[in-house]
């Protein structure tokens, strides 16, 4: 029986780190390792490419581990490609030797003239050098840039069948003699990356769209070298509420202020996964990480690009919070209430844990809720509901004191003796009663229902409050 040669899977992410973990950098690297994990026997591939050494830094290459840590997208192998210099110094020495690359002396400004003589006449702007077919080509004379030598008179298409985009073809003419090294020791992006890609033995290549262009020039590099260029699948781009490529505009980009805003590392992973995916079951929008590496498939991401949408993100992200009992919602709030209060009393915390958990969006709103921690601060007329005024204010005040300070009972309770004290003073008009003790209690328009905040804060508190309230209307 014939066996079946079963395909390696090796994928790879490449940041850079000459800025912090971009949202959309954690997608593509999220799609990636997706794709391992729903492989049997996958590899996924970290590969910090810091050979930029003017803009690459070791405080963005540690945000960028710790972003992926936190989104709990462990990889199988990790490099750096600034340790992997002899490798590329190789190969381009052999496209030297073997007369495929060669040295460019043009200066700066010639080879702006060539452009702008080429948009002048609407051609695409590339680089046909003279030097490739010269003597000088192959010695070094201190300036200059190593160049890929190509056939700028080919008819040739370069063709790739793209897996999420389909069919992609270039004229390989257009391409130009380009650059692929700064000097014999100094690649640049196209070539480390192929050079990578091969002895990674990576399968394929998932990134994102704006990386098509770069595509038919490490395929020619990929082809100088007599190998196999990886599969290719090119994800569309996210964008912003206006379909434009996502900005700062659009809200965080990221994930570290993600982070720090309190949204929950699976909340995140399960809403970047939607973005540009469908899941088999469409309607289904809360899905567990094995979930979504049991139904990935390349095949199954979208062509265009996918809007970025906070609200969904928010919306998400409170579902992940109802799911957490009273403790779990205690310890993953107390950081935040440490940040906003300096102060934590655990009881309090406890008390409050099934109003955060039904209110919050992310955990950095308990910053909205002061008025559970301090007595608030506001405006006199604030206290005055749109039907009534300053007196019938006052009265609602001083009749709820009235009840209270000899209650000892339950909300239902409380409840209905604020209902009594509508039906009897305000015809039924319960906005009359709730808005003053909301205000007295919250200093806010809105807040949490006025009853859950007078039994959290207890009745000493709230009797204080409302007394304050009373004398500002006085």
């Amino acid at each position: 029986m014939t066996k079946v040669k079963i395909e390696k899977i090796r994928v790879r992410m490449a940041p850079s780190p000459t800025g912090f973990l971009h949202i959309g950098t954690a997608r593509t690297a999220l799609f990636n390792w997706l794709f391992a994990r729903h492989m049997s026997g996958g590899q996924y591939i970290l590969r910090i490419e810091d050979t930029d050494t003017e803009r690459s830094t070791k405080e963005y290459e540690k945000d960028i581990i710790e972003g992926f840590e936190w989104l709990g997208l462990k990889w199988d192998e990790l490099y750096h490609q600034s340790e992997r210099t002899k490798y590329y110094t190789k190969y381009i020495q052999k496209l030297m030797d073997e007369d495929k690359a060669f040295w460019c002396y043009h200066t700066k400004e010639e080879l702006e003239a060539e452009q702008k003589e080429q948009m002048e006449k609407k051609e695409p702007p590339r680089h046909m050098c003279e030097h490739k077919n010269h003597e000088s080509r192959i010695m070094n004379h201190g300036e200059g840039i190593i160049r890929l030598k190509v056939d700028t008179n080919s008819s040739r298409k370069i063709v790739f069948e793209d897996i999420i985009k389909g069919k992609i073809e270039f004229e390989e003419k257009l391409l130009g003699d380009f650059s692929i090294a700064k000097n014999i020791n100094e690649p640049l992006y196209n070539f480390a990356v192929v050079i990578d890609d091969h002895m990674m033995e990576i399968s394929h290549v998932i990134r994102g769209e704006d990386h098509i262009a770069n595509t038919p020039k490490q395929i020619l590099i990929y082809e100088t070298l007599s190998w196999t260029p990886a599969k290719f699948a090119h994800l569309p781009l996210i964008l912003g509420t206006d379909r434009s490529k996502m900005s700062k505009r659009d809200g965080v980009t990221s994930v570290a202020e993600y982070r720090a805003l309190g949204y929950l590392p699976d909340a995140l992973v399960n809403f970047l996964a939607l973005l540009g995916w469908t899941p088999d079951d469409s309607t289904k929008e809360m899905l567990t990480k094995n979930e979504i590496i049991e139904q990935f498939k390349l095949e199954k991401i979208h062509k265009s690009g996918a809007v970025f949408d906070i609200k969904k993100l928010n919306w998400l992200n409170s579902q992940y919070l109802k799911m957490e009992n009273d403790a779990g919602i205690c310890k993953l709030v107390l950081p935040f209430v440490k940040k906003h209060f300096g102060i934590v009393d655990d009881e309090l915390i406890m008390k409050m844990a099934p109003i955060f958990r039904e209110r919050l969006e992310y955990l950095d709103q308990v910053g909205d809720y002061h008025y559970f921690f301090k007595a608030p601060e506001y405006e006199t007329e604030l206290l005055t509901w749109k039907k009534s005024d300053k007196s019938g204010a006052k009265k609602a005040l001083e009749k709820i004191l009235e009840e209270l300070e000899d209650l000892e009972t339950d909300k239902e309770t409380t409840k209905n003796i604020l209902d009594n004290i509508a039906e009897e003073i305000f015809h039924g008009d319960r906005g009359a009663v709730y808005w003053p003790l909301r205000v007295a209690l919250s200093g806010e328009k809105y807040s949490a229902d006025p009853l859950e905040i007078l039994f959290v804060i207890g009745k000493e508190e709230a009797i204080k409050r409302i007394k304050t309230a009373i004398k500002k209307l006085e």
